[in-house]
């Protein structure tokens, strides 16, 4: 009898098989075969034989425009215009180019700096894509000076509004249990609004991109492999200060991100206006930071200058790489990490409330704290524009 049973176990475990053997064969067979079905309902017109256009650089005397076909069929560039005047051209690359595949257009052409440029990469079909730069900037060349403007912007950005976040350590020791319950719902609040900001970032780079590279599903990759990564960390991890403190450097990272991107485009005025807004916005971050260091007993100089360093130095990174790294992907997957991450550490910190804040996580203290960090983060949020 004990034979049988294990026979008929193994054949049930086979059997919970069948379903999805089932499930590949209808989708294979109306992947084959389904056309027909679809043409009872209507017939979808063919995508315009159209570019997109990545990227747009001034050099002396020449442009240089970076396109990738999104089309399933091959797309030929025939001819390239700058302000509706044909202009000679040559490509560094293909000139056609299969589906994703990207080559680099260099136009001789005699631009004059701010004002504004209108580019045309018409394809071999006739079909015109249209690409309107605001005004030329010449594109700022990688270089010594360059590199170590971009890194103190981002330490002024990140590491130092975070420090100075931190120097409200001594007075949330000497706080009641409900006020430090409060501040801590605070930070959960915190993390909660720059998780949705980050989210948000992460979708509208997400629509810009070629449909063929996934979607939105590209942004629950980057959400899900970030939150799943933190989960375990955070039983490694036993200080919520670190989880914390990770969660704000990989938001600091698309600050670090955006900055870095309006200087390389010349938008200055821009970037300065992001440089101040996210200075404010940041001093907040290093009291969330704080919050979470009053679990631990003693903490020395050294463990808080490594977690100024892990949320505030991701910011040096991002302005680095915003300003030579150039890559949609890049942005959509780093912005969907961290509201992956910033999500993860709100559990976490509402596990912490649920077992030690006075009255659970209901308790007007707790309620109100949330409500607090959110609402902080929108007003010195709305400084960074």
């Amino acid at each position: 009898m004990t034979e049988i049973a294990a026979r008929m176990s193994g054949a049930w475990r086979l059997w919970a098989l069948v379903p999805l053997v089932a499930l590949v064969a209808i989708v294979s067979l109306f992947a084959t075969t389904g056309g027909s079905l679809i043409d009872l309902l209507g017939r979808t017109p063919p995508p315009a034989d159209a570019f997109d256009v990545r990227r747009v650089e001034f050099k002396p005397g020449e442009i240089k425009v970076r396109v990738t076909n999104p089309q399933p069929e091959d797309l030929t560039i025939a001819a390239v215009t700058v302000d509706d005047a044909i202009v000679p051209f040559s490509i560094d690359g293909e000139r056609t180019l299969e589906r994703l595949r990207s080559s680099t257009i260099v136009i001789p052409y005699a631009w004059v700096a701010d004002e504004p440029i209108l580019i045309g990469i018409t394809s071999s079909s006739g079909i015109e894509t249209a690409h309107e730069v605001a005004a030329a900037v010449e594109t700022p060349e990688a270089s010594a000076k360059g590199f170590l403007g971009f890194g103190l912007v981002g330490l002024f950005v990140g590491v130092v509004p975070v420090a100075l976040g931190l120097l409200w350590l001594p007075s949330l020791r000497r706080a009641r249990p409900e006020w430090l319950a409060a501040f801590m719902a605070l930070t959960a609040g915190l993390l909660a609004f720059l998780a949705l900001e980050a989210l948000s970032e992460a979708f509208a780079l997400q629509a810009a991109l070629p449909s063929a590279l996934g979607g939105a599903g590209i942004v629950l990759l980057g959400f899900v492999v970030s939150y799943l990564t933190l989960t375990y960390l955070s039983h490694k991890l036993a200080a919520l200060a670190t989880l914390v403190a990770v969660g704000i450097g990989l938001h600091n990272f698309g600050e670090g991100l955006a900055i870095g991107t309006s200087f390389a485009f010349g938008e200055l005025a821009l970037g300065t206006f992001l440089i101040i807004g996210f200075m404010v916005h940041n001093v907040t971050e290093g009291l969330g930071i704080a919050t979470a260091t009053t679990e631990e007993r003693r903490a020395s100089y050294a463990r808080l200058g490594l977690l100024v360093l892990i949320a505030g130095a991701p910011t040096i990174l991002g302005t680095w790489t915003g300003g030579y790294v150039r890559s949609d992907v890049l942005g959509v997957v780093f912005f969907a990490a961290a509201a992956g991450a910033a999500f993860e550490v709100v559990v976490e910190v509402g596990r912490w409330l649920r077992t030690r804040a006075p009255g659970g996580l209901t308790s007007g203290w707790v309620l109100g704290g949330f409500l607090g960090g959110v609402t902080i983060m929108y007003v010195t949020g709305l400084l960074a524009g």
